[in-house]
């Protein structure tokens, strides 16, 4: 592997790192005012009251880096392919189904939650809160194989034409704010979200195929264009996060379905711009720190709600304005929220996560000439 191509999978990893900050924020701003809407959002705070924009950044990462092996002529694996995928997300997921059972005595759930079906937001109180994102993420996993075969057949490509018509239908139908039933039940599935993961794909192929080229560019035009995609594509995430928390709060989930889909747009936009270009700040957005939390970020996911959601419940915080502007009390609570979460994840990463990373390394080494571990 060559050191450039090392370089920009560790891109990948601090793009993880700022998507983790983000829901983690979310979650304990969250945790202080609520998720109604604020008409007084402010531009400068958006992405962090709105941070759930980080799980949009999680898919599209998702989709460019499972689908970039295959653009550059990696086999069909299905043995390789999902053992890679088992060993890299079921080991502490199942740590956490098994901690949550534990905790809450619902064994029932957790056996659902075992083979990712019937999670809800409330499943097993505080440890469930961010599961669904982890069904969407196997679904995908299931559909991606399919998708690359049919690619891969003359015959498939009319087939995926079609289909890709169908999902375009399916989505309009669930992104209407007056999608009931069975079309609003799948807002939070593969048949919802796709067009995030396809996002990272069309993301993918763009960098397969044009990244040489813009990494070829002259080094004054490739400053000033990485700078205005990623500069721009920020700018409009902000602005796009803010009207959602300023009109619907948390309900923008059921009246503005779509603005997933144009985060997940500008998400890629900011991708491609640090992975192909050069942002003068790429140094904020590309650094150890970063590179660290994004290391640490699977088990920050799974353990920072159960932390907030937990300490909100013993001492008793009732969300509000009045009690989001308890600044001092505040800090100190982030101080030790993130700091316990920080801790906690850290040590189950290396206990837990890393042994299964090296056992995937070692037994499936590299696919396609991406190294998985950076996934």
């Amino acid at each position: 592997m060559t050191d450039d191509r090392h370089d920009r999978l560790s891109e990948c990893e601090s793009l993880r790192g700022i998507a983790i900050t983000l829901v983690f924020f979310y979650h304990f701003l969250g945790s202080l005012r609520g998720y109604a809407p604020n008409p007084h959002a402010h531009f400068a705070t958006a992405l962090l009251f709105g941070g759930s924009t980080g799980v949009d950044l999680f898919f599209v990462l998702s989709g460019f880096l499972l689908s970039l092996p295959f653009f550059r002529g990696s086999p069909l694996a299905l043995g390789q392919f999902f053992g890679n995928r088992a060993l890299r997300i079921l080991p502490m997921y199942y740590l956490l189904v098994l901690a949550g059972a534990a905790w809450s005595g619902d064994w029932q759930t957790a056996l659902h939650a075992a083979v990712f079906r019937g999670i809800g937001l409330a499943a097993m109180g505080s440890f469930g809160i961010v599961w669904w994102s982890l069904v969407v993420e196997v679904q995908f996993y299931l559909a991606l194989p399919i998708l690359v075969w049919l690619a891969r057949q003359r015959w498939g490509r009319m087939v995926l034409v079609a289909a890709l018509a169908c999902l375009c239908f399916c989505y309009l139908k669930i992104a209407s704010p007056a999608a009931t039933g069975f079309w609003s039940a799948q807002r939070n599935s593969l048949l919802g979200r796709w067009p995030q993961f396809a996002v990272g794909i069309a993301a993918a192929w763009l960098h397969h195929r044009h990244g040489a080229a813009l990494r070829g560019m002259d080094g004054k035009k490739r400053l000033w264009l990485g700078t205005l995609a990623a500069l721009g594509s920020l700018v409009l995430l902000d602005a796009i996060t803010l009207r959602g928390l300023r009109l619907f709060g948390v309900w923008q989930f059921v009246h503005w379905y779509k603005h997933y889909l144009y985060l997940s747009i500008l998400w890629a936009v900011f991708l491609i711009a640090v992975i192909d270009l050069q942002p003068a700040f790429r140094k904020l957005v590309v650094n150890p720190l970063l590179h660290r939390i994004g290391l640490w970020s699977y088990s920050i996911y799974l353990w920072h709600a159960v932390f907030i959601v937990m300490l909100v419940l013993r001492l008793n915080i009732q969300p509000s304005d009045a009690q989001l502007a308890e600044y001092l009390p505040n800090f100190m609570l982030f101080i030790y929220m993130a700091g316990a979460t920080l801790l906690v994840s850290a040590t189950t990463y290396q206990l837990v996560e890393k042994p299964f990373l090296r056992l995937k390394r070692s037994r499936f080494l590299l696919i396609g000439q991406v190294r998985e571990d950076a996934m």
